[in-house]
């Protein structure tokens, strides 16, 4: 692991634990601080997964510890922002959230379709967005070695979540 990687994950870290002690601390303070901090971070945490894994999930290397750990931070900071948001109960971050994990699912699914059969259909048009949301879950491959599997992991995954965002969307008055 390079000194710059250990770095990043250590300053996200010490900033995830601040941030989240804030929320505890004073939740009544300030509401639109704590909404625009669950936009903020997963628009970060996408950035940082995407800027460590993303070579290494497209030119075809084998995953690294690395590569696991960052999918470990993806999913946990991700964990810490829908807790945010439902906490915070806005249902436009709640809407905004399950948006994008029904995306994910989408082209989790399609990414799983494309590793399991043989086709002739072009999917080019999918190729920008898989760029943007798989590159953080590079790291399932260190634990199975089937792109397949590893695609059907991040789609039930992905569906845990964005059936979660849906529910508590649907539960806030």
């Amino acid at each position: 692991m390079s000194f710059l990687t250990i770095v990043v994950i250590l300053i996200s870290g010490i900033f995830m634990l601040v941030v989240s002690y804030g929320f505890k601390k004073n939740w009544e303070i300030s509401m639109n601080y704590k909404i625009l901090a669950c936009l903020i971070l997963p628009i970060l945490n996408i950035a940082f997964g995407v800027a460590l894994n993303f070579l290494d999930s497209f030119v075809g290397d084998p995953a690294t510890l690395e590569n696991l750990l960052v999918t470990i931070i993806h999913l946990t900071v991700w964990i810490i922002c829908f807790g945010f948001a439902y906490k915070a109960e806005s249902k436009v971050v709640l809407k905004l959230y399950a948006m994008f994990w029904a995306l994910t699912s989408a082209i989790a699914a399609l990414t799983a379709y494309i590793n399991s059969v043989e086709t002739t259909v072009s999917f080019a048009w999918a190729i920008p967005i898989a760029m943007l949301l798989l590159p953080q879950w590079f790291g399932l491959n260190y634990l199975v070695e089937d792109y397949f599997v590893s695609s059907m992991i991040v789609l039930v995954m992905s569906l845990i979540i964005f059936s979660a965002a849906v529910w508590r969307w649907k539960n806030v008055k």
